[in-house]
């Protein structure tokens, strides 16, 4: 699949002395541009998938991560009292 973009000759001439400037294609100078706008979008709207990578990207050490690790393991070894 591909999309076209449409650009006057002013536009394309400052892609393209941009690029140049740079040492690379316009198509180029324009995929590192795509490219830096999801890193920035990634980093303001961080997704984490597991606890322990949303503990370490709030500064949680290794040693707290590992240990609230190990009382979730027992947590979960518990047997289950309906009646508590």
């Amino acid at each position: 699949m591909s999309h076209v973009f449409e650009l006057t000759d002013e536009q394309y001439k400052i892609i393209k002395e941009a690029a140049e400037r740079s040492g690379r294609t316009p198509e180029d100078l324009f995929l590192a541009w795509a490219q830096e706008e999801e890193t920035r979008y990634r980093r303001a709207h961080p997704t984490y998938y597991e606890t322990d990578e949303w503990l370490r990207h709030l500064g949680v050490s290794e040693e707290e991560v590992e240990a609230s690790k190990e009382r979730v393991r027992r947590e979960h070894e518990m047997p289950y009292d309906a009646d508590a």
